[in-house]
């Protein structure tokens, strides 16, 4: 624990995902004090999609999936710093983007979570 899920329209390669995944365990780790080593992190583009605005359009959704016990200003603090680094990674070269981003932080019930990572 924590999941970390990317759900990306657009084509990337894992050399560009890489280097967000990196970033938000970093965020995770001086944030929620999880351990490295429990971070899962995944990548799933999704290849029929639509904004409701454009089809040429891209998304990206990302889901932070943590055990319950961190404060409200603590999974306020992860999310806006999640969003901020989706932005920063997946602009143009000109820092600008028609791409829409989210970040949703889920917490999960310590009791219905079972796992052989020791927490």
């Amino acid at each position: 624990m924590p999941h970390v899920k990317l759900e990306h329209t657009e084509n990337m390669t894992p050399s560009k995902i890489k280097p967000i995944f990196n970033q938000l365990i970093n965020i995770l780790i001086e944030n929620a004090l999880v351990k490295k080593e429990n971070c899962k992190c995944r990548a799933i583009q999704i290849s029929v999609y639509d904004t409701g605005n454009n089809d040429s359009d891209h998304y990206y959704h990302l889901e932070i999936s943590l055990l319950k016990g961190r404060s409200k200003e603590i999974r306020q603090k992860i999310g806006q710093m999640s969003l901020d680094s989706l932005k920063y990674y997946f602009a143009d070269n000109h820092g600008k983007s028609d791409k829409q981003f989210s970040v949703e932080i889920r917490e999960m019930n310590p009791k219905n979570y079972f796992t052989s990572n020791i927490l």
